[in-house]
């Protein structure tokens, strides 16, 4: 099977070409079953389009979406870690309230018992009237505490409000709705905000939602964790049959349901990409919502909060471009062997062998880090962009070269990385090999001579007869130099000297075949750039590039 037009890739760029924000909110609110429509979204679905364009030109989507999925919408938003944040949640329940009573208690009686008594337990001090309890005679309060009191409808309880104005208003008239909503249901609430423990309300909340959060990949962070197992590669087989049942979520017309930053990346110019092209229907649906928990549970691992689409679309962008990565290396490049692979292997397997692969790319910048503080661009860049807790690749090795960095997505960028940090290996080596402790020198404070300056001088002292030495030239020595030049330029004599003495040092440490000829001839550039168009006498203060005895200024 080939990548068709009527294919998965061709369904899901379909999908993206479909309006988006207002316009899918204006398309879903115009048809004729529009209750129907958009009972059908996830609440994944519901959050994105509030989150982009905002609670109040969502009204009237919040006005037809379901107890669920509002309550779906809560779950995204409403907790930092294991702990529940009012302010996130309390926009939810106005937009809510706003679509009336009778919604607003359709709402809160989906809610979990906990949450709802928790939310309220946060904000308020209750009084028992039927117990006797007196706020005006409550000694823990302050006389001048500014917070107003509410005595709710049923006359049992008096609730102190929060000092904030706003927020008082706003709580106060969500109990006068959820009073003429449900009565008993306002009332037990505030019983249970009264008497309950406030961490276990929060700990039973956080429960009850870590468990449907958990169906779509959100799982504990250290479970999480085992996605960024190591895994080599060739311990994974085609055929293997390793693909576990996913949960389902379907659109109204049977299509997996896909947050837009994980379909943005599905479709991207990708090795992945063209594998999933060629996948059947049922194959391709398996694939998307397996990409969906893999990237839930980078997420998760990552302890970031799963209402944050921005990380979302970085979590997605990271786990398609690594998956890509791991595929590409168990199918050695072959789009035949990788439809197999993404029929039978799980795709959290071969996102750990992309990671593992990404690691060691990792592990070898870590090696050179301490010694490479003085390398300069574009080494600098590429080290510090693969240290990162998610390895990444230096944008500046991209052709054409860009600023920033992204995630290993093939081998070629595995290949190009590491090359790129053989360089730098080979730069330390001859550098060390002169006796330059570069640690002690990163530790000087500016100016200081980068990490090519010491190889500059070595060669300089070669091109003028002398030995590979990183010692300081001298102001004689650069004169000699400059004379030496023919037509501004190192004569070829001294250049095939210099390469023969690197040749010979590269071959004796098993460094031949790592480019040190590249590097030389740009050394020599670099001196022939420095000091060719000098006339008169050379100030050594004003000649970078190299190290020389006399001290700047």
């Amino acid at each position: 099977m080939t990548d068709l037009p009527e294919g998965p890739l061709a369904r899901l760029r379909t999908a993206l070409a479909g309006p988006r924000g207002y316009r899918k909110i204006d398309a879903l609110l115009s048809r004729d079953d529009a209750d129907e429509a958009v009972a059908a979204l996830a609440a994944s679905e519901i959050f994105e389009l509030v989150q982009e364009c905002g609670f109040e030109d969502s009204a009237g989507l919040i006005e037809l979406a379901t107890p669920s999925q509002i309550r779906g919408c809560v779950d995204l938003d409403a907790w930092d870690g294991d702990h529940m944040v009012v302010e996130n949640m309390r926009p939810w329940l106005n937009a809510v309230m706003a679509s009336g009573f009778e919604k607003l208690g359709q709402v809160w009686a989906t809610l979990d018992a906990e949450l709802r008594a928790l939310f309220l337990q946060k904000q308020v001090m209750v009084y028992d009237l039927t117990m006797g309890e007196d706020p005006d005679q409550d000694a823990s309060v302050a006389m001048d505490d500014p917070r107003s009191l509410y005595p709710t409808p049923d006359g049992f309880f008096v609730l102190r409000l929060p000092a904030d104005d706003e927020s008082s208003r706003a709580l106060q008239e969500l109990l006068d709705e959820l009073y003429r909503a449900d009565l008993i249901a306002a009332r037990h609430t505030i019983m249970a905000a009264r008497s309950e423990p406030p961490a276990e309300l929060e700990e039973e909340s956080y429960r009850w939602r870590k468990g449907r959060l958990a169906d779509l990949g959100y799982v504990d962070a250290h479970e999480a964790l085992d996605v960024f197992q190591p895994l080599e590669p060739d311990r994974i087989k085609i055929g293997e049959n390793t693909i576990a049942p996913a949960p389902t979520i379907l659109d109204e017309d049977g299509a997996p349901v896909l947050p837009l930053a994980v379909a943005e990346q599905m479709v991207a110019q990708s090795f992945f990409a063209r594998a999933y092209g060629r996948l059947s229907p049922g194959s391709a649906t398996r694939v998307e919502q397996g990409l969906v928990i893999l990237v839930n549970r980078v997420l998760a691992a990552a302890r970031v909060k799963p209402g944050d689409l921005p990380a979302v679309s970085r979590a997605a962008g990271f786990s398609t471009a690594t998956l890509s990565l791991g595929l590409e290396t168990v199918a050695k490049g072959d789009l035949a062997k990788a439809q197999a692979a993404l029929e039978s292997i799980a795709l959290n397997r071969l996102f750990r062998a992309g990671y593992t692969i990404a690691r060691k790319v990792r592990n070898l910048a870590e090696g050179l880090a301490l010694r490479a503080i003085t390398a300069g661009s574009p080494a600098d860049a590429v080290i510090t962009a693969v240290r990162q807790p998610w390895p990444m690749l230096a944008r500046v090795l991209d052709e054409p070269p860009a600023a920033g960095a992204r995630p290993f997505g093939s081998t070629a960028d595995v290949r190009h990385a590491t090359e790129a940090l053989a360089k730098v290996a080979v730069r330390i080596a001859l550098v060390e090999a002169l006796g330059v402790d570069l640690v002690a020198m990163a530790e000087r404070p500016e100016p200081r001579p980068a990490l090519d300056d010491h190889a500059r001088t070595a060669i300089a002292r070669v091109a003028i007869g002398g030995e590979l030495s990183a010692r300081a030239l001298t102001t004689p020595e650069l004169e000699q130099l400059r004379q030496s030049f023919v037509d501004g330029r190192v004569p070829a004599e001294a250049r095939v000297r210099i390469h023969g003495v690197i040749t010979e040092w590269a071959t004796r440490r098993g460094m031949a075949g790592m480019g040190p000829t590249t590097l030389v001839d740009g050394w020599l550039a670099d001196l022939e750039a420095t000091l060719g168009g000098i006339r008169g006498p050379i100030d050594p203060r004003f000649v970078d590039g190299i190290v020389v005895a006399a001290a700047r200024s």
